[in-house]
């Protein structure tokens, strides 16, 4: 289990669940209301850069759940990297997750890498009331796909890297969490990080070219799916997340964030805030 410990928002409880080999670490924030929201976070990161939304007055009537995928925050290191270190493997992760805790009515929001593996979930039959894509281009596996759609900007070569130094990782974080500096909780987030998963991801996505495209489970997903997206992404072109196919994308388009980057609900939190508030309403 790792040594590494953030301090809980008012009124939330820190938990541990036993998810296969794993001893995921996770934040709940309860509330009258039935309906739950599931954070996931992106990669190298934690359930703390969730931080703003369990702050954040807009959400106080849901159930907030965050969890640390594993080799992430206060989660531990997978016990089979193999089989835990990849797509399939974390998505399989979040789904037991859910069942673990028995949560119903529940949507999910996936940040970045988190919002992958939300679509990976839908390919392996979750069903989750809605789904919140944020910093997620649907791509992939195909690797002309990938490569059309993320640009070449500074740090986003950390995201397949094992053994990534410090002053690389502080990179990747200024880039992911601008225009603001990424804070000292999310620097030692990304210093926390299992480097084993950036690479287990990358190296999956090489070896299985013929998994069920990304693409093809939003278009075909009956799944509500809001996207709300920071105009300022850094990582891809952000208009290009419009001009895919969507089977039930909320108010047919994409909501955009004026000014945020990668992380609109650290940018501009009460604005993604109330977004979220009405979507699961």
């Amino acid at each position: 289990m790792s040594q590494y410990q953030e301090n809980t928002p008012t009124n939330t409880t820190r938990n541990f669940a036993q998810i296969g080999n794993n001893k995921i670490a996770f934040w709940h924030r309860p509330a009258p209301n039935a309906t739950t929201i599931v954070l996931v976070h992106g990669n190298s990161a934690s359930k703390a850069a969730f931080r703003p939304l369990f702050e954040n007055p807009a959400l106080k009537q849901f159930a907030l759940y965050a969890l640390d995928l594993p080799g992430c925050g206060e989660s531990g290191d997978a016990i089979d990297t193999a089989a835990e270190y990849n797509m399939p493997g974390l998505a399989k992760t979040i789904m037991g997750f859910v069942d673990n805790l028995s949560l119903e009515n529940y949507f999910i929001l996936g940040w970045s890498l988190g919002g992958h593996l939300c679509i990976e979930m839908l390919a392996r039959g979750a069903s989750p009331q809605g789904v919140i894509l944020t910093g997620t281009p649907p791509c992939g596996p195909a690797l002309a796909e990938v490569g059309e759609i993320f640009l070449p900007v500074v740090g986003a070569e950390v995201t397949g890297m094992v053994d990534a130094t410090p002053a690389q990782l502080e990179t990747f974080a200024t880039t992911m969490f601008a225009p603001n500096l990424p804070s000292a909780e999310m620097l030692a987030a990304v210093n926390r990080a299992d480097g084993r998963l950036r690479g287990g991801i990358f190296e999956y996505l090489i070896a299985h070219q013929d998994e069920k495209p990304q693409r093809q489970t939003i278009a075909e997903t009956k799944i509500p799916i809001a996207l709300i997206q920071g105009n300022n992404e850094p990582f891809f072109d952000p208009k290009l997340v419009d001009k895919l196919a969507y089977g039930n994308l909320w108010r047919g388009a994409t909501q955009w964030i004026e000014g945020a980057g990668h992380a609109p609900f650290i940018d501009s939190p009460d604005e993604y805030a109330k977004l979220i508030a009405e979507f699961v309403d």
